[in-house]
């Protein structure tokens, strides 16, 4: 269990109802991860969604000539592994801690679950994955266009 006032410090929760806080809190853990410890790999099935409290995590992407390629550093009050809410998918990238942790974490089963008995809940946080997706779409999209830029064959 986690108390609302740990999960108002996260940007996807800050703006919700206490009711809605209090449900989410009673399904979630709070816990610690070392530095270097892979909390999901790439390819693999999303189990869990996590809230960053303190520390820094790391998005890797392994390219297809097998480098591996930081997409995004995510710092206190992110959320990231939103594809454990969408059931049958895989993980597009490797999260690894770049320190020492304290990350929120709620089972996308559960969370869906409680989508399944409070509608509103499930609406309004299932807006706030859009506007996740939406906001790193638009990154790697800059990503990609400024790579496209640099890179010296297309010059």
């Amino acid at each position: 269990m986690v108390e609302k006032d740990e999960l108002k410090q996260i940007v996807f929760l800050k703006d919700l109802p206490d009711t809605i806080l209090e449900k989410v809190g009673s399904i979630a853990q709070l816990e610690t991860f070392d530095e270097e410890n892979i909390l999901f790999r790439q390819d693999q099935e999303p189990v869990l969604l996590y809230m960053l409290v303190k520390g820094k995590v790391f998005l890797n992407s392994r390219s297809a000539s097998g480098n591996s390629l930081t997409l995004d550093e995510v710092l206190p009050g992110r959320t990231f592994g939103v594809s454990a809410l969408m059931g049958e998918s895989s993980n597009t990238f490797t999260a690894i801690c770049a320190e020492t942790s304290r990350i929120i974490t709620v089972s996308g089963k559960q969370l869906n679950k409680l989508f399944e008995k409070d509608f509103e809940a499930g609406h309004i946080l299932m807006l706030k994955v859009v506007d996740i997706f939406r906001s790193r779409m638009q990154m790697h999209t800059k990503q990609f266009l400024h790579s496209l830029s640099t890179h010296p064959e297309i010059r």
